[in-house]
């Protein structure tokens, strides 16, 4: 089973962000995936707070990817953590 972080980093494209965010919504429907973020403001806030923190999270996680320069899995990576991040 491929980690939530794994997945995100690897998200290449916007049709592969399209098909990940699609999976993402229908595994917190379904329950298989933790939300702690229900409402809209937690989400965004949440996600702007993980956000903020980047640097720390790629340094333990993707070291070698650059903060500055977004990508596809970046953005993956923001809507998975709005979902949890607190």
């Amino acid at each position: 089973m491929t980690s939530p972080i794994d997945a995100a980093l690897a998200v290449t494209s916007r049709q592969e962000l399209v098909a990940y965010l699609a999976n993402l919504a229908e595994k917190a429907r379904r329950g298989l995936v933790l939300v702690e973020n229900p409402s809209t403001p937690d989400f965004v806030e949440a996600s702007s707070a993980w956000l903020d923190g980047l640097d720390s999270f790629l340094h333990r996680y993707a070291e070698g990817v650059d903060p500055e320069i977004p990508s596809w899995s970046t953005i993956a990576m923001i809507f998975s953590a709005g979902l949890v991040y607190e």
